[in-house]
């Protein structure tokens, strides 16, 4: 859009050409190779999606990103400045003039820029030091940098901005960039002059620059003329426009409607678009002429709200974000369709659309940025299903307008069907203008895309992560320790996981993300509907985290979720550990007499001395992940132990007590898989009342696990009541003093009388 001289040729070749010429960064797929490639997915039977929608019901912050000057609080240094003289403006705009249509407005054009490590200067900051430069070009009306071959080391962070327009930084910067292209864009801005800030970390060296080219582009038309005093838009827009605010039954439309600048300097209009299930994808629709590949749509800026916010009130310069990823595009019918990654403004609109044609006369309105300038509506009537843009023609509608026009920089809007406000094309060519508003315009037909240009698949709903569903606390997706990469948290799609930690292990949480796409929030749980045992709401890219399981439950719940924008991309890594148990080794052995213990082996360690085959036939060769009890007989005759009821495969080694044992010490004791115990254990060994022995609890296996230790201590000789080893006096007064009751038994019927004295007399003397 726009040159009527130029309908007649066929639609492919005039983009090549356009391309081509314009910018070598944009070599779009031929249409076989696009159709066959991007086609896909289901065909809708009937129209789809609601009139559109608004932003559903939460508000939220833009994220403020600020350079790494400001942040180190040296922005106050004016950096050392690459400068360079003015361009012909005058040739340039000969040279659009000279372009074939349809093309995208061009109101700024990259230059190449040398730079080295002696162009900058470095400052010294805490943590490291900031490599600076600035680059300007003398009467230029506004500016931008890209970068090309980044690839910034450990630690290392760079941010782009303009120094006198403050905000004006995108996100830092790290490792190969936002996209992993190794290509970083700064934000269009009306400044001539723009900065280039890079952190290295104390310690590291650098001997060269982080990028192997700059482009600085430089601004030979007005596009920002409500942020310059004085400006005005170029002589790019005429003077015949309706403003959207006066027109409120078309508000949603309009606060869907955005201003594309992409590339070194080009400029197109586009819109946000609903998918059928109105979940917020960011969706951005425009011309296949306007943007075609990844590359422009990941430079591709979005300037929402640039209008009058009061009828017939001065514009307003709105809301900036920068970075999209190229979606689907279509050449046959001229559309593109890109999803933004950054946080949208809020108020952002979703338009609905149709995949049906409308029929002839159907009254038709267009929301759009003609020349860049702020956003205007038009109104007229769909006159037939042909235009001249390209071939075949059919693929083309042909409006005419009775109130407003469109201009170069439309290019890529859209056309709603009055009685539903459904798009229904975008804008390729035609020949309106202020100076011919009886011109009629030709709108690339939305169904094409839809019923056959893959559009059908990303509009029903934005993709989600494998682990879906997991939505809600009760549909939580069970998780094992690891990473899981390549997930998507929308804020009307939140994402739950259960997390397999033991009572009292630490479960450690790391998260990579881009905090400018979304504000990705982490809330833990011990319970469904329980209170929040942890929650984590960092306002900084990726989040890294530790929590001990206090909660009395085997799992823990996590719920991820935004708590700002509509959706993000994350990755996520954890793992489980249990800290060692106090009683992990010998010299820490936890004290004991008869009785039943529970223990568990998670985050033991395997102590010395290893296991020798020194227990017959229940031979243990080996022994994991062990806890230590001092069992302190409280009596002469045969200690007994059992993990029997162990959730895991144990073993039981014992030791005499005195010192810990070494691999010279006798074991007094051992078992695995023990009689009537499963894969438990269970010994027995003689003991004497007073003296301690060391008993070790471990696994055959390298299996953790828990369960019950259980300690005895029984008697051999029943008529040494006192456990002393003899049989005497004192026994017979124990004995005397429970006549009549159980305790004095000895004969074991339970029962204390003269039986019992006759079989403590039978035994008088040492006990045998």
């Amino acid at each position: 859009m726009h040159d009527p001289q130029a309908w007649y040729s066929p639609f492919p070749e005039f983009i090549r050409m356009q391309k081509f010429a314009q910018s070598a960064t944009c070599i779009l797929v031929p249409a076989i190779i696009a159709s066959a490639v991007l086609a896909g997915g289901a065909k809708p039977t009937a129209e789809i999606s609601a009139r559109g929608h608004a932003l559903k019901g939460v508000q939220w912050e833009m994220p403020s990103h600020a350079s790494l000057s400001r942040q180190f609080g040296i922005d106050d240094l004016i950096a050392p400045t690459v400068a360079f003289g003015a361009l012909d403006s005058g040739l340039l705009v000969m040279e659009d003039d000279a372009t074939p249509q349809p093309a995208p407005v061009r109101f700024a054009i990259p230059v190449n820029i040398p730079l080295s490590l002696g162009d900058g200067s470095w400052v010294e900051v805490e943590g490291g030091r900031v490599w600076r430069v600035a680059i300007e070009g003398d009467a230029s009306l506004c500016s931008r940098i890209h970068l090309s071959g980044l690839a910034l080391g450990a630690g290392e962070r760079l941010t782009m901005h303009a120094p006198a327009r403050e905000g004006s930084a995108t996100d830092t910067y790290e490792g190969h960039g936002e996209f992993g292209t190794g290509e970083a864009w700064s934000m269009f801005t009306p400044e001539a002059r723009a900065q280039i800030d890079w952190f290295v970390p104390a310690g590291a060296t650098v001997k060269s620059l982080p990028f192997y080219s700059a482009e600085y582009s430089y601004g030979y038309r007005d596009v920002f003329p409500v942020e310059r005093a004085g400006g005005g838009d170029g002589g790019i827009a005429g003077n015949c426009h309706n403003q959207p605010i006066c027109y409120p039954a078309w508000t949603v439309e309009s606060n869907a409607t955005t201003r594309l600048l992409f590339g070194g300097g080009y400029l197109c209009s586009g819109q946000f678009n609903a998918t059928t299930a109105a979940d917020e994808t960011p969706y951005v629709s425009t011309a296949n002429h306007c943007i075609s590949t990844t590359a422009d749509a990941n430079s591709c800026q979005f300037n929402l709200f640039y209008r009058g916010n009061t009828c017939g009130g001065a514009a307003a310069a709105g809301s900036t974000i920068t970075g999209a990823d190229l979606t689907v595009t279509y050449l046959a019918s001229d559309c593109s369709l890109l999803m933004v990654r950054p946080t949208l403004p809020t108020g952002t609109g979703w338009s609905g659309w149709t995949n049906a044609n409308p029929a002839t006369n159907s009254a038709s309105t267009g929301l759009h940025h003609p020349g860049g300038a702020q956003q205007a509506i038009s109104f007229g009537v769909k006159n037939s299903s042909s235009f001249n843009c390209g071939s075949p023609s059919g693929n083309w509608n042909s409006l005419s307008w009775n109130n407003g026009i469109t201009e170069g920089g439309s290019s890529g809007s859209a056309i709603y069907r009055d009685s539903d406000h459904k798009m229904y094309g975008v804008l390729t060519c035609g020949a309106s203008s202020c100076a011919n508003p009886a011109g009629d315009d030709g709108y690339g037909r939305w169904d094409l895309a839809v019923n056959s240009g893959g559009f059908a698949t990303p509009l029903a709903a934005g993709s989600d992560d494998a682990q879906e569903q997991n939505d809600t606390c009760a549909t939580a997706k069970a998780l094992t320790a690891g990473t899981y990469n390549s997930l998507v948290v929308k804020r009307l799609d939140e994402d739950w996981y259960s997390l397999p930690v033991p009572n009292g292990s630490l479960l450690t949480v790391s998260m990579t993300f881009t905090h400018a796409n979304g504000d990705v929030d982490v809330q833990i749980f011990g319970v469904c509907g329980g209170s929040v045992l942890l929650d984590r709401n960092a306002n900084t890219n990726n989040e890294s985290f530790s929590y001990t399981n206090t909660s009395g439950s085997s799992s823990l719940l996590m719920r991820v979720y935004l708590g700002a924008d509509v959706r993000n991309d994350y990755s996520l890594t954890f793992s489980v550990s249990s800290p060692a148990p106090s009683n992990d080794n010998c010299v820490t052995a936890t004290s004991v007499i008869g009785g039943s213990y529970a223990f568990s082996t998670a985050g033991a360690t395997t102590s010395t001395p290893a296991v020798n085959n020194t227990c017959g036939a229940s031979a243990i060769t080996a022994i994991y992940n062990d806890v230590w009890y001092a069992f302190t007989a409280t009596c002469t005759g045969t200690g007994t132990a059992t993990t029997c009821g162990a959730n895991f495969d144990s073993a039981l080694v014992v030791y005499a007590g005195g010192a810990c044992p070494t691999a010279a010490s006798t074991i007094l004791a051992c078992n695995n898989n023990g009689t009537g115990c499963g894969t438990a254990s269970t010994v027995s060994w003689p003991v004497t009342t007073g003296s301690t022995y060391y008993v070790r609890i471990g696994g055959g296996t390298t299996t953790t696990g828990s369960g019950n230790l259980v300690l005895a201590c029984t008697v051999n000789c029943p008529a040494d009541k006192n456990s002393d080893g003899y049989v005497d006096g004192a026994d017979l007064t124990i004995l005397l003093n429970g006549w009549g009751g159980p305790s004095g038994d000895v004969d074991g019927s339970g029962y204390t009388d003269a039986a019992d004295i006759a079989a403590m007399l039978n035994v008088w003397g040492n006990c045998p």
